[in-house]
């Protein structure tokens, strides 16, 4: 009887012990990928910006272990201490000590994209690379889906409604102004349209600042082969005359040369009545569709319809 009662107490306790183990599991679903993480997560390596910022903004950051250090944002200086691990270059991670981390989870974005069967073998990734076409719905969903997955989904909920004020309030700015622009990057010397990128739909489409060229003015593609790009310079300010240029330096974002400071002529913008806006290179070219770095883009558009 005794021995009975032993081996039912073991069988009840291993039932317990097996239900607790499939709870202890969450399956997430977003953006084309579905992935079973741990329902707890304990360590997060994170090579993603965006995601980053918005653990940071949901006060999760202490479950962040890892991110690629070498060209951090400065707005997220705190993350580069002895705390985190360096997981090398984004483009190309340090697999081995990704490994040695033993993440419960992945967070990634288009730069790795290449790597993502490999990290897989080591933890669930997961793609939060943002929606360049319906830029604030994405960062929204990929704010929620961390807060999910956190335990924080009131923070979540504040965070939002604080981007939307933000935004609704930057559109009553643009609205009322008559002031059109285009958005340019800079790479190792020459100065190109974007106007079809993630921060030009950001900057026109979320917060509404007009075009000074429309969206299909790119030149058609050749052969199958990408557009040819649209280059931005004295000349091209001269036919287009935009009221302002907003400028993101990739080269200085990744500690390369910047653009030079007399890259215009000034005579040539005082004569088109173009002002030219640098944006915070690392902010725009290595970060957003975070929480952080969505409130801090709005902030530097919108300051320059207010000088």
């Amino acid at each position: 009887m005794v021995r009975n009662k032993k081996i039912l107490l073991i069988m009840i306790t291993s039932a317990i012990l097996g239900l607790a183990g499939c709870q202890s599991k969450t399956t997430i679903t977003t953006d084309n990928q579905t992935i079973v993480i741990p329902k707890y997560l304990h360590k997060i390596v994170v090579m993603n910006y965006g995601a980053l910022d918005t653990l940071d903004a949901l006060g999760k950051g202490s479950l962040v272990a890892a991110i690629p250090q070498s060209i951090i944002p400065s707005y997220l200086e705190q993350y580069k201490n002895n705390h985190v691990i360096d997981t090398g270059n984004m483009k190309e991670p340090n697999i081995e000590v990704i490994k040695q981390t033993h993440p419960d989870l992945i967070i990634i974005d288009g730069r790795q994209a290449n790597k993502k069967d490999e990290l897989s073998k080591i933890a669930p990734v997961l793609n939060l690379s943002v929606d360049s076409k319906h830029y604030f719905e994405s960062t929204k969903n990929h704010i929620n889906l961390l807060a999910s997955i956190t335990g924080t989904e009131n923070t979540a909920t504040q965070l939002i409604a604080s981007l939307n004020n933000k935004i609704n309030q930057a559109q009553i700015i643009t609205s009322a102004s008559p002031k059109k622009a285009i958005v340019a990057i800079h790479n190792n010397g020459k100065m190109i349209l974007i106007n079809n990128s993630s921060s030009a739909s950001l900057i026109h489409d979320v917060l509404k600042v007009k075009r000074a060229v429309p969206l299909l003015a790119n030149q058609p593609a050749t052969n199958g082969e990408r557009p040819a790009p649209t280059f931005v310079d004295d000349k091209y300010i001269k036919t287009v005359k935009p009221d302002i240029i907003f400028v993101i330096d990739r080269s200085h974002a990744i500690g390369q040369q910047a653009i030079k400071a007399d890259y215009f002529d000034a005579k040539v913008l005082n004569k088109s009545k173009t002002t030219i806006i640098y944006l915070t290179p690392d902010l725009w070219y290595l970060s957003g569709g975070g929480a952080e770095s969505l409130e801090l883009q709005v902030t530097e558009v919108i300051n320059a319809f207010n000088n």
